[in-house]
């Protein structure tokens, strides 16, 4: 256990949110999978699969594979009571990612040896990423609320001239409106 919480009000990630964020990012990754398998496509022209294929299959890939790696995480975050099971995750989400396009590329027409590279260009790019984007330590959820209160507050403060701005508009339109209908102030 790593990050663990053995506290009494420590409750997982709902499993719709966890398939969400992992959807969310596999839509993200998307232009990294398919520029990484048609770079190496124009490297080893032996074997190579037209683009339209290998779009359909990885954009297939990137998706289906969410849901389970979703599933395994949200798995793991119960049985060890954390937000963040570890590295160690990001290496097993990374081969379910690569099993998943193989396969789906063994089912596209002649793909033959195409279907190994592409499921292991897909999962190295999203090992890479992933651990670029880890943070050193994870934050707990205390964190991440203080965090969030902070951007809000910070956000207000930014943009609270334009938030004034925008309401006594609507005020002087609502004044203008209530005296064509005869009605005096309302506020």
């Amino acid at each position: 256990m790593e990050h663990g919480d053995d506290g009494e009000d420590w409750s997982p990630i709902p499993l719709r949110n966890v398939i969400q964020g992992h959807l969310t990012i596999a839509t993200l990754m998307l232009p990294l999978y398919l520029l990484a398998s048609w770079l190496v496509g124009l490297v080893l022209t032996d074997g190579a699969i037209p683009f339209e294929t290998l779009f359909i299959v990885v954009v297939v890939s990137a998706l289906v594979s969410a849901v389970p790696n979703a599933c395994i995480l949200h798995v793991l975050s119960v049985r060890e009571r954390t937000d963040s099971p570890g590295r160690w995750y990001l290496g097993l989400q990374a081969v379910c990612l690569a099993c998943i396009a193989c396969l789906g590329m063994l089912l596209a027409p002649h793909a033959g040896w195409s279907a190994l590279g592409v499921g292991l260009v897909m999962g190295i790019v999203n090992l890479s990423v992933n651990l670029l984007m880890e943070p050193r330590e994870p934050l707990s959820r205390q964190e991440v609320a203080e965090k969030m209160e902070e951007t809000g507050r910070m956000t207000r403060e930014v943009f609270a001239e334009e938030i004034s701005h925008v309401h006594d508009e609507r005020r002087r339109r609502l004044d203008e409106v209530n005296r064509k209908h005869g009605v005096d102030k309302l506020h």
